[in-house]
């Protein structure tokens, strides 16, 4: 969810790019391959400052059209460490490795990975994985293959077949998350097939591959959206027509305990987004409208296990808000906020980070402001101790946007500028791709250097 960065990006056919370059989750991501955006070894990305107050904040991965890069903010430095075909970036929990999708000829190959000292990248799950995650500790990876498969592999392997044919043979399961229990033991796997109109949500246990149906409904399409910070619970939107135009104008969410049971409505309607949910501790926030134009009427609501009672924390009204991020106290929450206007168009949004109150949703202070109504700032994330907000600002351009990584502290402060780069996101329906382009590993890279 959106306190990770963790999601793959959803994989679409050329006919659907117009929906496709989005990201959004669910059937109409289940095709074929979409075309990889451009990739260019001349993008130019580069450190605008690096104040000593920001150089314990830890490593920033992200995809600037095709390039992997590393930002170590301890040394101020900028790396390319995939000079193209790179598409999502994710750190393993150790800080050690980055799993990124490879490309081919515009077309997944599968997981790829790479030390954080460059080097050669490998493929230590085979080529083709339809859809991986990092284990909860260490540099362990889990990824489904392409005969339906659960496997596990360290970087460097061997390769270990966890369960045989857990999910269907299909295209369809080109981008589906992979979540893995907090604890580690368990995998949540989608076993929906459109063309069959059953909708099916297992879990596996990564010892002993035992497979668990949580949830199988005919006439029903699920996808997942991970499990509850007590591991009890595994959320999932659900439709029951398999349409592209729907799943783009949102789905309902859902809540079905783990070990199976009868579901619950947690939101009556939201887009398939992962920044758009967010856990304060035992709370879930999340970004709820009417429709697939984030800049109108979107809210944040906020609920919990057992009864799922939701209630609103933010109503719409001038702002329309989205992107809800828990602060690691569970006290705080940051959110993404700009005028709510019927114009749906691309890049529009002029929004700026708030601070919040998690439990009652209080505004405490806006934390940024974009100086020009062509800018945005987006996503934010918490620093390890709660004291930072990293945003993105946002311009965009045509076939994509210019973008800032930028640091504001919690406190009140003017944002601090890191880094200057593209991507070829361009804002569908104001909606950036930042969970999957952008990963930062929050401990300090010197102390994790020591440490391994």
């Amino acid at each position: 969810m959106s306190d990770s960065f963790a999601r793959p990006r959803r994989w679409l056919p050329v006919a659907v790019l117009a929906i496709a370059v989005l990201g959004i989750r669910g059937w109409m991501s289940r095709a074929a391959p979409e075309p990889v955006r451009a990739a260019s070894s001349s993008a130019t990305s580069g450190l605008v400052s690096c104040p000593a107050s920001v150089r314990g904040l830890g490593d920033i991965a992200f995809v600037s059209l095709g390039r992997l890069e590393l930002v170590d903010l301890a040394r101020c430095s900028v790396s390319v460490l995939r000079a193209r075909g790179a598409d999502e970036a994710r750190f393993s929990p150790d800080g050690r490795w980055i799993g990124f999708g490879g490309l081919v000829d515009g077309s997944p190959a599968g997981l790829e990975v790479i030390s954080v000292h460059g080097g050669r990248a490998r493929m230590p799950l085979g080529r083709g994985v339809l859809a991986w995650t990092w284990s909860r500790r260490g540099a362990l990876l889990y990824g489904i293959t392409p005969d339906g498969s659960l496997v596990s592999a360290t970087p460097d392997g061997p390769r270990r077949v966890v369960a045989a044919h857990v999910v269907p043979i299909s295209f369809d399961y080109y981008g589906e998350p992979l979540p893995l229990s907090p604890g580690g033991r368990l995998a949540a796997v989608n076993r929906s097939v459109c063309q069959t109109s059953i909708g099916e949500l297992d879990t596996v246990d990564l010892r002993t591959g035992a497979r668990t149906v949580a949830i199988r409904r005919p006439g029903e399409f699920f996808t997942l959206a991970g499990f509850s910070p007590d591991g009890r619970w595994l959320l999932y939107w659900a439709a029951t027509i398999c349409s592209a135009s729907l799943a783009a104008d949102g789905w309902p969410l859902y809540a079905v305990p783990a070990s199976g049971g009868a579901a619950v409505k947690v939101v009556g309607h939201m887009l398939l987004y992962d920044d758009f949910l967010s856990w304060c501790g035992t709370r879930l926030i999340a970004a709820a409208g009417p429709d697939r134009q984030t800049n109108q009427g979107s809210r944040l609501i906020s609920t919990a296990p057992p009864d799922w009672h939701a209630r609103t924390l933010a109503r719409p009204g001038k702002l329309s808000w989205v992107s809800p991020a828990c602060a690691p106290s569970g006290q705080a929450l940051a959110a993404a906020a700009g005028p709510s206007s019927a114009r749906a168009e691309f890049g529009i949004q002029h929004r700026s980070i708030w601070l919040l109150r998690a439990g009652s949703g209080a505004r405490v202070r806006q934390l940024s402001l974009a100086p020009a109504g062509d800018l945005s700032d987006e996503a934010p994330r918490f620093s390890r101790d709660g004291r930072w907000v990293m945003f993105v600002r946002s311009r965009v351009v045509p076939n994509g946007s210019r973008d800032t990584l930028e640091l504001v502290r919690v406190g009140g402060s003017a944002a601090v500028p890191i880094l200057d780069f593209s991507s070829g996101d361009f804002s569908y329906y104001d909606h950036f791709d930042w969970p999957s382009e952008i990963d930062w590993y929050r401990q300090a890279g010197e102390a994790r250097r020591l440490q391994h």
